[in-house]
C-alpha cells in the first residue's frame, strides 16, 4: 500500500471511530438531558457531520505538519508540537458551545449548562481519539513521513 494509501487508511479509520464515540454519547445525552428537537447541536446529522470534518482536518493537520517538520525543522517534535495544538484547539473549541445559553436563536432554545456541558464533552471525545490515533498509535509515521518526503524531492 502506498503511503498516501495508509494515510487515507489512518485518516478514515480513527474518523469512523470517533464518529462512532460520539454518536453513543449523543444516545446516552439525548436520553437523560431535555433539549427540543429543534435544538441542532443535538441532530446525529449534526454531530456525524462536524465529528467526521473536525477529525479529517485533525488528521490533515497531523500529517502536513509532520512533513514539514521532518523537511525543514527536524528537531522539532512533531507529536508533542501536535498534541499541544490540539490541546489548544480543542479548549477554543468551548467558547461557541459556552456561548450558546445567551444565544436569543430559537433553534438554540435547548442550550442549558448541562447540555453545554454534554457538548463540551463531546468535542473531548473525537480529540482524545485523534490525539491518541495520530500521535501515539501511528508507529509508522516517521516512515510514511520518511517516504512522502522522498518522493516529493524526486
Amino acid at each position: 500500500m502506498t503511503s498516501y494509501k495508509k494515510i487515507t487508511a489512518h485518516v478514515v479509520v480513527i474518523t469512523v471511530l470517533a464518529v462512532i464515540a460520539n454518536v453513543i454519547a449523543l444516545v446516552i445525552y439525548r436520553a437523560i438531558l431535555p433539549a427540543p428537537a429543534t435544538f441542532s447541536p443535538f441532530w446525529y446529522s449534526s454531530v456525524i457531520e462536524l465529528t467526521a470534518a473536525g477529525v479529517v482536518a485533525a488528521g490533515i493537520v497531523y500529517y502536513a505538519m509532520a512533513l514539514i517538520w521532518r523537511g525543514k525543522l527536524p528537531s522539532r517534535n512533531v507529536n508533542r508540537d501536535y498534541a499541544w495544538l490540539s490541546i489548544i484547539l480543542l479548549v477554543l473549541s468551548f467558547v461557541p458551545d459556552l456561548l450558546l445559553p445567551f444565544s436569543t436563536d430559537a433553534d438554540n432554545a435547548g442550550a442549558t449548562w448541562p447540555v453545554v456541558a454534554a457538548l463540551m464533552i463531546m468535542h473531548v471525545i473525537p480529540a482524545v481519539i485523534a490525539i491518541v490515533g495520530f500521535v501515539y498509535l501511528n508507529r509508522e509515521q516517521q516512515e510514511l513521513a520518511s517516504e512522502i518526503s522522498s518522493g516529493l524531492g524526486k
